[in-house]
């Protein structure tokens, strides 16, 4: 069993037998009952196949679980995505499909001359990207999609967490080669997200792709931006959207595209193709929404890395733009199989370090300013941004908090727009794991938290009390894991004004629960669904 203290083994957790069939929870204190929905939840759900193992948590095959909320009352239910790697990795007891950090086990039957042709063969799609989506789940009307950082997504009914169909190849309907896991959602139904073609006949580009009600049949490029490097693209994991701009990152944490390419002949994972550059700078990238035309001015920061934006909204000629960024290079580097086992003393261990960061880049009146001025207006940001003599203009951030801070998550209300509160996970940098639940406020830098003691908090999620005014009138709904008892696991309601525990529903499962990445909330009387 694991210790309390044990700093590695949540994430490490495997699920040998779901909960198909929904089980009631006891409830603690109060449920509000204008909250019915479900909340649905995606992450790792077992490291091992048989006797071969994934070496990335990312590898690890995708585990839904749901929480349906009812009357004051919770039920627990759980499924893995019946997607094509879970199926033929099962059906062969091996690994049979790459992922990103694990390649495909070869067949211990077959002859050393087959293996060998079958590696060596030309890169196909299915050869370099998997369906395997364990990242996060998108509902906007009807049809629920899991997702990852590939081409595919699978449609799951968000009642059963059954696989629906075949894998979607988004490649067939767009042209692009892969989509971030975080799109967003416009208040009308619209979903806009970003991904990267690789196969533009002008280059590498990020395409930001718009689908109305999230609908994969009507999707369409409605912008480009060209990659600064052609062959070495930037990896990434969202951006940020405000009225009249699209926001995004192109940090230096990049693809190597031909050794991808030259992995996927050789059954090398595509991990081994990302690379940090720890002497690059990062350059922010913004394009009109209305014309999708990049602004031709180059804005540019110290390098660093980011996996989360938080929120931007224009002010006074300016885009105040809010990331849990980090300075310390590559954070996949730390979720490796063999980082997590480590004691959290041992001090090789890699940590994820992000911290709540603000920029602030001056679209207005950057061609008039002089060289050397700071275009931040006075009062509003410690951030700075100067104008350099070859036009371009170099940013510095301002820190919002000193507290480890990720997998933020705000009142979706305020996306694009001018906010103050933003809610994400805490705790101790080396153990890799989030013990405390925090609220900070963007505009006094107060922190106001929730811990308890031998428990691991899942990533918050804020839902909007119907009858609330101010932008904390409502609730965070959370999930928490015992440390000790695998077969433990809780959905934490908590009063998003004081993060005070309103009440939660405590299940005992059959089979071990495993720790999640990301998930949504599903309104039963909501028509359009958010994050």
């Amino acid at each position: 069993m694991e210790s309390e203290e044990s700093g590695r083994s949540l994430w490490l957790r495997e699920c040998k037998e779901e909960t198909l069939e929904e089980i009631e929870g006891q409830v603690k204190g109060t449920i509000p009952l204008w909250m019915e929905g479900r909340v649905i939840r995606n992450g790792p759900g077992t490291l091992h196949v048989g006797k071969t193992q994934y070496h990335h948590l990312f590898d690890s095959l995708a585990l839904l679980h749901q929480f349906n909320i009812s009357s004051g009352k919770v039920f627990y239910s759980s499924r893995f995505l019946g997607s094509d790697a879970y199926q033929k990795n099962m059906a062969a007891n091996r690994i049979v499909i790459t992922e990103f950090g694990t390649t495909a086990y070869p067949d211990p039957c077959a002859k050393f001359f087959r293996r060998f042709k079958n590696t060596l063969t030309i890169p196909t799609t299915d050869k370099v990207m998997s369906d395997n989506c364990s990242i996060n789940v998108c509902q906007v009307r009807d049809e629920m999609f899991a997702l990852t950082e590939s081409c595919y997504i699978r449609q799951i009914d968000p009642k059963t967490l059954k696989t629906i169909g075949g894998k979607k190849n988004l490649s067939n309907h767009i042209p692009v080669n892969m989509l971030t896991a975080h799109p967003h959602i416009d208040q009308d139904g619209t979903l806009y997200n970003i991904g990267s073609s690789f196969t533009n006949p002008n280059g590498t580009c990020y395409s930001i792709v718009k689908m109305p009600d999230g609908r994969l049949k009507d999707a369409k490029v409605v912008a480009s931006i060209p990659s600064r490097r052609k062959l070495e693209p930037s990896f990434y994991h969202s951006f940020a959207m405000t009225e009249n701009y699209w926001v995004f990152i192109e940090q230096p944490l990049v693809l190597h595209l031909s050794k991808i390419i030259e992995g996927s002949m050789i059954n090398r994972c595509p991990a081994e193709s990302i690379k940090w550059l720890k002497e690059e700078d990062a350059f922010f990238r913004i394009v009109e929404r209305s014309s999708g035309r990049a602004i031709p001015v180059s804005y540019k920061s110290r390098g660093f890395c980011t996996f989360y934006h938080v929120n931007a909204w224009e002010e006074d000629g300016q885009i105040l733009l809010d990331i849990c960024g980090s300075m310390d290079g590559n954070p996949l580097d730390s979720l490796w199989v063999k980082n997590i086992e480590k004691s959290p003393d041992d001090p090789s261990r890699l940590s994820l370090s992000p911290s709540l960061l603000r920029f602030v880049l001056p679209v207005a009146g950057v061609k008039e300013a002089r060289t050397g001025d700071n275009l931040v207006k006075y009062g509003c940001s410690k951030s700075t941004a100067i104008k350099q003599n070859d036009g371009s203009v170099l940013c510095s951030h301002e820190k919002l908090c000193t507290n480890f801070f990720n997998t933020p998550r705000i009142n979706y209300k305020r996306n694009g727009k001018p906010y103050r509160y933003v809610y994400g996970l805490g705790g101790k940098e080396k153990k890799l794991m989030f013990e405390k639940l925090l609220k900070i406020d963007v505009k006094t830098g107060e922190t106001t938290e929730f811990e308890e003691r031998g428990y691991v908090a899942g990533e918050p999620i804020f839902v909007q009390d119907p009858d609330g005014t101010e932008e904390d009138d409502g609730v965070i709904i959370s999930t928490l894991l015992k440390k000790g008892d695998p077969f433990f696991v809780a959905l934490l309601i908590l009063n998003a004004r004081d993060m005070k525990e309103l009440g939660r529903a405590e299940f005992k499962t059959k089979g071990e629960v495993t720790q999640s990445f990301h998930g949504q909330y599903i309104g039963a009387r909501d028509t359009i669904h958010s994050y």
